[in-house]
C-alpha cells in the first residue's frame, strides 16, 4: 500500500485556520491509505511542536521546506518519498514552482494537489497574463490541480497567476459544527469574562490584527453607532490581538465614552464559548480576504454576519444570513449593525439560516469529501493512474 503526504508551507502547530485544515487533511489522507503509519505530515519547520488535538498515532512528521535547494536536502527529500512509497501529495498554499518539487516527483509523487487558503495573485491582463500562462505551462513538476475556497480566490489564480481554469476547483473550507454551535448555558460567558454589562449585545471580530483585516473600520463603526446614532446597548469585542497589537489602533481609541463600548479580548483558546455570548459577527476587511474560517465559526454559532463586500469574503454571507457593506465604509457598517441590533426577530432568523447553511455546506466532512473527489477525478485519468 502506498503512502500519502500532507505538506504545509508554514510551521507546525500553525494556529488559526491552518490548524483546522490539519484535521481535515488527515481525514483525506486516511481515506487513501490503510493505516496511520502510511500518513506523513511535513512542515517548513517543527519549532511549534505538534497541534495538541492531532492524534498521537500520527508519528511520521518531518521538516520539509519546498524552498530548499541544496543538493543534500533535495536528495534527502527524494529518498524519503521513495522509501515510504509516497505517491499522493496534498499541499497547503503550495505555489506553481518550488525548488523541491522535482525531488518530490523523482521520489515517486504522482498526484499533487495544492489547497489554497489565500488569494494567489493580483489580477493581471494582456501581455503580463500571457507571460504568466506561459510560465505556468513550463513548470511541470508543480501541482497537478489547485483547490480554492471561493470563486474570488480562484479568479486570482486563473486571471492573475495564469493557471488554466481546468486545473482548478472550489472546495469550501469546513469547520467543526459541534464545537461551534449555540448554547444557551453560555449566553453570558463573554459578559462574565470581560465584565461587559448584561444588557449589551456583543458584536464580535476574531482574527489577525493585520491592517487589511479592517479592525480600524470596526472601531470607527463603533464610534458612529454609539455616539452619532446614540445606540448604547452594544459592546464591540475584538479577539486575536497579541501583546502590543492593540496600541497599533490608538488613533481610533481617542474617545473615552466610545472606548467604554470596545473590548480587546486578546488571543484566546475559548473562542467557541465566547461566540455563544455574542449577537453579531463582523469582518470589515479592507484588502484581500479569502473565505475566513472565522465567518463560518460565527455563522455556525447562529450569529448573523456583517462583512465588507470584498471578493471571497462576500461569499461568506447570503441575504438570508447577513449584510454586506461597502469596503472601508464605517458609516454603512454602523447602519447595518443598527438595523440588525434593533430587530431581534431578524437576528434570530438570520442566525438560524446561517447555521443551517454551514451545516449543509461547510462542515469538515463536506470539505474532506470535496478534496477526496478532486483526487479521485484526477486519478481516473490515464496519466495519473496509480
Amino acid at each position: 500500500m502506498t503512502g500519502m503526504m500532507v505538506l504545509f508551507h508554514c510551521e507546525s502547530n500553525p494556529g488559526y485556520a491552518a490548524s483546522s485544515h490539519e484535521h481535515t487533511f488527515l481525514e483525506v489522507a486516511k481515506h487513501f491509505v490503510d493505516g496511520m503509519d502510511k500518513v506523513h505530515y511535513a512542515y517548513a519547520n517543527l519549532e511549534g511542536g505538534m497541534t495538541p488535538s492531532l492524534p498521537s498515532g500520527l508519528s511520521n512528521v518531518i521538516q520539509l521546506d519546498t524552498q530548499w535547494s541544496e543538493p543534500s536536502q533535495l536528495e534527502a527529500i527524494e529518498t524519503y518519498i521513495r522509501e515510504n512509497k509516497i505517491t499522493r501529495l496534498l499541499g497547503f498554499d503550495q505555489p506553481v514552482s518550488r525548488p523541491a518539487y522535482q525531488a518530490l516527483r523523482r521520489g515517486g509523487v504522482k498526484t499533487f494537489v495544492s489547497y489554497w487558503g489565500a488569494p494567489m495573485s493580483s489580477i493581471n491582463t494582456g501581455l503580463k497574463l500571457i507571460l504568466k500562462r506561459l510560465e505556468v505551462s513550463a513548470r511541470r513538476s508543480g501541482p497537478d490541480h489547485y483547490i480554492f475556497q471561493s470563486d474570488g480566490m480562484r479568479d486570482t489564480a486563473v486571471n492573475g497567476r495564469g493557471i488554466p481554469a481546468s486545473k482548478t476547483s472550489i472546495v469550501k473550507t469546513g469547520i467543526d459544527t459541534e464545537k461551534y454551535a449555540p448554547d444557551p448555558t453560555r449566553k453570558e460567558y463573554a459578559h462574565q469574562c470581560f465584565e461587559i454589562p448584561r444588557n449589551r449585545k456583543i458584536v464580535v471580530f476574531s482574527g489577525h490584527m493585520e491592517r487589511r483585516k479592517g479592525v480600524h473600520i470596526i472601531l470607527q463603526a463603533a464610534k458612529v453607532l454609539t455616539q452619532d446614532m446614540d445606540y448604547k446597548d452594544v459592546q464591540f469585542l475584538i479577539l486575536g490581538n497579541r501583546p502590543g497589537e492593540k496600541e497599533g489602533f490608538n488613533e481610533f481609541l481617542q474617545d473615552p465614552e466610545v472606548n467604554q463600548h470596545i473590548t480587546f479580548g486578546g488571543y484566546r483558546s475559548d473562542v467557541a464559548d465566547l461566540l455563544k455570548s455574542c449577537s453579531v459577527g463582523m469582518i470589515a476587511s479592507t484588502e484581500w480576504d479569502s473565505f475566513p474560517m472565522s465567518s463560518l465559526e460565527m455563522a455556525a454559532t447562529e450569529l448573523p454576519l456583517v462583512v465588507s463586500d470584498l471578493p471571497g469574503l462576500n461569499e461568506a454571507v447570503t441575504k438570508e444570513t447577513g449584510i454586506k457593506f461597502p469596503v472601508s465604509d464605517p458609516v454603512s457598517a454602523a447602519e447595518s449593525l443598527h438595523s440588525l441590533l434593533n430587530d431581534n426577530p431578524l437576528l434570530t432568523v438570520m442566525g438560524a439560516n446561517g447555521r443551517s447553511r454551514v451545516q449543509d455546506e461547510f462542515s469538515r466532512k463536506a470539505q474532506a469529501r470535496g478534496i477526496i473527489k478532486v483526487f479521485e477525478t484526477l486519478e481516473a485519468q490515464p496519466e495519473y493512474s496509480l
